[in-house]
């Protein structure tokens, strides 16, 4: 009797600390957005489409066309979040934005994005003429 008595004791440990260890195990790091910076030196894309490809913990894969290359933004970085609101309203707008890139990749990934900002209105102007020829 007493027998059983322990082994359902160490049961119920042992299903109490497998589900305290999946649980733990399987949270999502939550990154406090907008603190580090990073430098380097980068090179200025022009004017490009940009589309958000995908979004996944602390990274956005973004595509620029006309080139169609696959850039990466880090999403713990200083306004990225202003990043990620600027490319989906140029999506939705079907308008270009202008992207710095850092020259050397900073991981496996590729190249990383540094810096999204508004084109110029010449920008828009060579855009909009590009994209309806007379």
């Amino acid at each position: 009797m007493k027998r059983e008595t322990l082994e359902s004791i160490a049961m119920k440990y042992f299903l109490f600390f497998s589900i305290l260890i999946f649980f733990s195990a399987c949270q999502r790091n939550d990154y406090v957005v907008g603190t580090p910076e990073k430098e380097g030196a980068t090179y200025d894309t022009g004017p490009v489409l940009p589309e958000l490809r995908h979004v996944k913990n602390d990274t956005a894969l973004v595509a620029l066309y006309p080139s169609a290359r696959v850039f990466y933004l880090d999403l713990k970085i200083k306004n990225s979040e202003r990043y990620i609101n600027m490319i989906r309203s140029a999506q939705k707008h079907n308008k270009p934005v202008r992207a710095k890139i850092f020259t050397r990749p900073y991981t496996m990934n590729g190249e990383e994005i540094s810096e999204i900002y508004p084109p110029t209105e010449k920008d828009i102007q060579v855009f909009k003429a590009a994209m309806r020829p007379d």
